[in-house]
């Protein structure tokens, strides 16, 4: 069937995503402090290279091509906003932490909807899903709003929120695609039952 072959493919992805958020959880948790600080000049030299790259396709087109095109003053400030972020790589740190927070919690509302799926299709414990989303959402909600100062400390529970989120994830994913094929399996025999009966008839 077209469906299950779909939900199979939604799966592989689930799955391939959860695995990214468990290795980059890892890599916080292990090197919080040189992973803040790599994203924060790897920003800074992108920021850079992109608008030296924009300056210069200004400057290789002719004079009639760049009317009303901003991109001379577009890589100006992108070449100063890398800079300011190199200088100010702190800054980018305490960043970096509201979008980790973000995405658990995106991850949290996602098994959420997970669990209203389950309960309106009255298939498993979906009590169980429930408080694990709950959980990986208040794990983003606390990440979000960063109550923590020291940004080595936070940089590891982000990797840890990560782990949870991915390992949850995958948990899930399982659980979810077990219960899903057990009700197309009970599907397709209640309709073969019937189209028995059908044929007895």
């Amino acid at each position: 069937m077209r469906f299950i072959r779909e939900l199979r493919e939604l799966k592989w992805n689930a799955l391939l995503l959860a695995a990214f958020d468990i290795l980059l959880g890892a890599v916080l948790l292990i090197f919080p402090e040189t992973t803040a600080n790599t994203l924060g000049y790897l920003i800074g030299i992108v920021l850079i290279v992109a608008g030296a790259v924009s300056m210069i396709c200004y400057l290789l087109r002719e004079a009639h091509q760049n009317y009303y095109h901003n991109d001379f003053v577009t890589g100006l400030v992108e070449i100063a906003l890398g800079c300011i972020v190199l200088y100010k790589v702190e800054w980018i740190i305490s960043v970096i932490p509201f979008i980790m927070g973000l995405l658990v919690l995106i991850s949290g509302c996602s098994k959420l909807q997970d669990v209203i799926d389950m309960k309106r299709m009255e298939c498993g414990n979906w009590v169980g899903m429930l408080i694990l989303a709950i959980v990986n959402v208040i794990v983003g909600i606390v990440l979000v709003c960063n109550p923590f100062e020291a940004a080595v400390l936070l940089f590891r529970l982000i990797g840890l929120a990560l782990i949870f989120s991915g390992v949850t994830d995958c948990a899930v994913i399982f659980y979810f695609a077990r219960k899903m094929k057990h009700y197309f399996d009970d599907l397709e025999r209640a309709q073969q039952h019937f189209k028995e009966l059908e044929e007895e008839r």
